[in-house]
C-alpha cells in the first residue's frame, strides 16, 4: 500500500501543477486559460509590451501580452481573442 502511494503521489502533484499553470490569481478574480481577451484586459490592465504570435509561415495567430508586477513577469498568449496560456515567473 505505501509503495502503491509514493508511485501515485508524484502523478498527483504533477497534475496539480499543470492546473496551476492555467490560472492566474489577481487580487480576489482569477484569470483562466479561455477567458476572454476582454477580461484579461479588465483583470491586469494593457500590457507593458506586446509581440506578435505567428505561425510557421509567419502569418498572424495571436498576440503574446507582458506584464510586470513587482518583481515578477507575467506573459499571456491571447491566440483568437481568448486566453491560450498564462506564464507567470520571477525576475
Amino acid at each position: 500500500m505505501r509503495r502503491l502511494f509514493a508511485l501515485a503521489l508524484p502523478m498527483l502533484l504533477s497534475i496539480s501543477f499543470a492546473h496551476a499553470a492555467e490560472t492566474l490569481r489577481v487580487g480576489s478574480q482569477v484569470l483562466a486559460v479561455g477567458d476572454s481577451a476582454v477580461r484579461a484586459i479588465g483583470l491586469l490592465g494593457d500590457p507593458a509590451y506586446k509581440e506578435p504570435v505567428e505561425n510557421t509561415f509567419g502569418a498572424a495567430r495571436g498576440e503574446r501580452w507582458q506584464y510586470q508586477m513587482g518583481n515578477r513577469v507575467t506573459t499571456v498568449t491571447i491566440i483568437g481573442g481568448k486566453v491560450a496560456s498564462i506564464e507567470d515567473r520571477s525576475r
